[in-house]
């Protein structure tokens, strides 16, 4: 991470829905081309499958996409991942450990948004990536950027979702564990004046969870390939399918949300795996 923001300005939805409806799509581990695969498993295929599928169901007024997009930041990655799209639906975007989403921000300005400005919620990308490093943090702008988002959502009386890519919470995977947002905690102090009007959604894990931290609502997904056994020690492969997450926002301030998954028994990882790069 530099300290040039890459994530800059603000989408404001163009009728201001009462129920702003999204869907978060994570870890695509693409590689620009139609045969990638990350462990045995067609990523292309994968993620083109949930993508379409969300998109024919939901409707949402935006997609969030909470990083890792491509497999080892291969810049036709997200091409592939725009296409995939076709300009159906807004796409916010965040750099996973696994991206080099910076070196293409020219092309993709108009995912590397901020903020989304609702009526009722502001959505707040917020990006953890380190350079070099498979776990996340905070950088003082990410904070600062936390700080004056909640600080206007409290203003507008608004509730405020957060997506990122690396969890805030640990998951009881030792494995995992370690790669969580290292100053998370500075992050929650910041969350607080909010009170229990916040929810983060993440990637990263390559699982679902939901669990509530110090008053904050705290939600993973799982990637649209391949999935890890959770609460393992070690790097384990799950045998659940990719997926998807619906997420609407009400305007009381709660939240509707589940995890959609897709079958495709033809385009599986390969069993006995014990890790990736």
């Amino acid at each position: 991470m530099t300290n040039s923001a890459l994530l800059i300005g603000d989408v404001t939805l163009s009728d201001s829905p009462e129920h702003m409806t999204l869907v978060q799509v994570t870890d695509t581990h693409l590689t620009g081309d139609s045969d990638g695969t990350l462990l045995g498993m067609n990523t292309e295929r994968s993620a083109r499958q949930v993508i379409d599928a969300a998109l024919a169901s939901q409707q949402p007024d935006c997609v969030l996409v909470t990083g890792d997009i491509a497999a080892d930041g291969q810049a036709a990655a997200y091409e592939q991942l725009n296409g995939f799209f076709n300009h159906r639906v807004p796409t916010l975007w965040l750099p996973g450990n696994h991206d080099d989403v910076r070196a293409q921000k020219g092309a993709y300005r108009d995912h590397l948004k901020r903020r989304i400005v609702g009526r009722h919620w502001d959505v707040l990308m917020l990006e953890t990536q380190v350079a070099g490093k498979v776990g996340g943090y905070f950088s003082s702008a990410e904070l600062d950027a936390l700080q004056r988002a909640v600080a206007d959502a409290a203003a507008g009386d608004k509730s405020l979702l957060i997506a990122t890519h690396h969890p805030l919470r640990a998951l009881q995977s030792t494995w995992l564990d370690e790669q969580a947002v290292s100053n998370a905690s500075a992050a929650l102090t910041i969350m607080q004046a909010l009170s229990d009007r916040v929810v983060v959604v993440s990637g990263h894990v390559h699982q679902e969870s939901d669990a509530v931290v110090q008053g904050v609502r705290m939600l993973t997904t799982p990637s649209t390939c391949i999935q890890f056994a959770p609460q393992s020690h070690d790097f384990a492969l799950d045998d659940k399918q990719p997926g998807y997450r619906r997420i609407v926002l009400q305007p009381n301030g709660q939240i509707e949300t589940q995890v959609i998954r897709i079958c495709d028994e033809e385009n599986r990882p390969l069993s006995g795996s014990s890790g990736y790069h």
